[in-house]
């Protein structure tokens, strides 16, 4: 709590900037591998706040745990275009 931020860890940072979005009144978060620079630790409490969040989340991701527990639609783009 006493470190300034540029002394903190990537993941930190990115714990810094989500809660900063999760507060900021949005409606809608655009997120690009959202769990991507959280320790396996982190993953619930990151995951469980994303699915909490009152507005839409749109993301793009791999990892499976996330998309099952976050996302209610999930689009796959493969070979043979986009798919709900």
């Amino acid at each position: 709590m006493e470190h300034p931020i540029k002394e903190l860890s990537g993941g930190q940072k990115a714990k810094v900037l989500l809660l900063k979005m999760s507060l900021s009144g949005a409606n809608v978060l655009i997120l690009d591998e959202p769990t991507r620079n959280f320790s396996p630790l982190s993953g619930p409490v990151i995951r469980k706040m994303l699915y909490e969040f009152p507005g839409a989340v749109i993301s793009i991701s791999h990892d499976r745990k996330y998309i099952e527990e976050v996302c209610d639609k999930v689009y796959e783009l493969s070979d043979s275009g986009l798919h709900l």
